[in-house]
């Protein structure tokens, strides 16, 4: 444990920072909290579709398919989020930790576009768009940096 002092606008600062032994270990806590997060998102928009569209008959077939295929992608972020705060471990050469870290930069972007597609293409344009599809690219550019950069590079003995 660090802890720094300062000023800030002229006022002290005490700033407490702690270094975990295995800073791997912080990037997959992190996966785990935002897999929860969009898991409870997940379950928060069931119950909401639920109670918005509690007839299903009415609503078109479209724009039903629309509605829940857009609610599972949010279950399939959450799902890979989740895996990989359980599993997820640092590889130790540069080049596959930055790919690692890259890969975990943009499952985050894919989870913002994959709840905003929810939210614009269900509620607001009833319709489909690019978001939920660029979310779904941008999902899988993220696994495959994980998967290139979580290889094991060393030769078998």
């Amino acid at each position: 444990m660090t802890c720094f002092r300062g000023k800030l606008f002229g006022k002290p600062l005490f700033v407490i920072v702690v270094i975990m032994k295995t800073p791997g270990k912080n990037i997959a806590i992190l996966h785990l909290i935002i897999g929860l997060a969009l898991f409870v998102i997940f379950l928060i928009t069931g119950r909401y579709m639920r109670l918005d569209f509690p007839d299903k008959d009415i609503i078109p077939q479209d724009l039903r398919l629309l509605m829940r295929s857009r609610h599972i992608y949010i279950l399939f972020t959450a799902l890979i989020h989740i895996v990989l705060g359980a599993y997820m471990q640092i590889r130790p050469l540069a080049w596959q930790k930055a790919l690692q870290y890259a890969g975990s930069f943009i499952l985050i972007v894919s989870s913002g576009l994959l709840v905003w597609a929810f939210i614009v293409e269900t509620y607001q344009l009833q319709h489909f768009s690019n978001i939920s599809r660029y979310g779904i690219y941008v999902s899988l550019a993220g696994v495959g940096f994980h998967l290139f950069g979580g290889l094991n590079s060393r030769p078998k003995e």
